[in-house]
């Protein structure tokens, strides 16, 4: 079994294990995909003799974070042939394109789940999207009057850019990678420091103690060796700096040193507050 990213004139063999896996795009929308989609985006797949029998799409968009303006892959078409299913094909193409994604220091990844379990033992969390019909027309002035996290649509999304008719709710799901390019954008109500302990069971460079050191905008995690005040995991701290968890329901506060000094300096972090996110593909 060979896992490797195909070369961008063999993207359309993967067409083949698209359209075994989604029965429900109309052929017109697979038409749109390939044309336009495939085009530039990444496919990584994993070939038995030569045959494609597992795959990720992997979709660049950017995005303004607060303001800054970032590179996110929107990870698609996640597919395995039945019959080479729980095999861990998947886990091990997911594993290989969040390393990658690490590597080239994109802050996060996001996806649209079929089934959020599926993607919940790999650090992915629903992201809290808002997500209403009229926003879709919506243009960048009035977006960076109300989100802090959204789609720039700029000339390369123009370009790449699905018009289709049928608009649907779409939850999303998030997953950090390249901390320090997404904690940049993270400041407090006031200068703080917290050492905190992350945890990331894919990602190594995110594993470790760290020194939290926050301005009013801004923020950056140096690492330390020394005792953390509160520990938490990759996943749960997505959740927080993405506005879907409070401190208070944060897991690992119960067992933080002072958990109540660790409250007041985690209420004092200025977390996302307004995500969109309506992308189809």
């Amino acid at each position: 079994m060979e896992i490797r990213y195909l070369k961008k004139e063999e993207h359309g063999r993967s067409r083949a294990l698209y359209e075994e896996v989604f029965v429900e795009d109309e052929e017109a929308f697979v038409d749109a995909y390939y044309q336009i989609k495939a085009v530039d985006n990444e496919i990584l797949v994993a070939e038995e003799e030569g045959q494609i029998v597992s795959m990720l799409h992997r979709n660049p968009y950017t995005f303004r974070l607060r303001g800054e303006r970032v590179a996110a892959d929107y990870l698609v078409a996640v597919a395995t042939r039945v019959s080479f299913r729980h095999r861990g094909l998947m886990r091990a193409l997911l594993r290989k394109a969040l390393q990658d994604m690490e590597e080239q220091e994109q802050p996060f990844t996001f996806l649209m789940p079929a089934d959020e379990a599926i993607y919940t033992p790999f650090d992915f969390r629903l992201m809290g999207n808002d997500d209403e019909e009229g926003l879709a027309e919506a243009g960048q002035e009035e977006l960076s009057e109300d989100y802090e996290l959204y789609v720039e649509k700029d000339e390369a999304y123009q370009r790449r850019h699905i018009s289709w008719p049928e608009w649907e709710s779409t939850p999303m799901m998030i997953r950090l990678l390249y901390l320090p390019a997404f904690v940049k954008n993270i400041g407090a109500e006031e200068s703080q420091k917290l050492i905190v302990e992350i945890e990331d069971r894919i990602l190594p460079e995110n594993n470790g103690v760290f020194l939290w050191e926050f301005s009013e905008e801004r923020s950056a995690l140096v690492p330390v060796k020394a005792q953390p005040e509160f520990r938490i995991s990759i996943a749960d701290l997505g959740s927080f700096l993405c506005g879907m968890l409070g401190p208070e329901e944060l897991p690992g506060l119960k067992e933080a040193a002072d958990p109540r000094a660790v409250q007041e300096k985690l209420e004092r972090i200025r977390v996302l507050d307004g995500i969109y996110i309506n992308e189809t593909v």
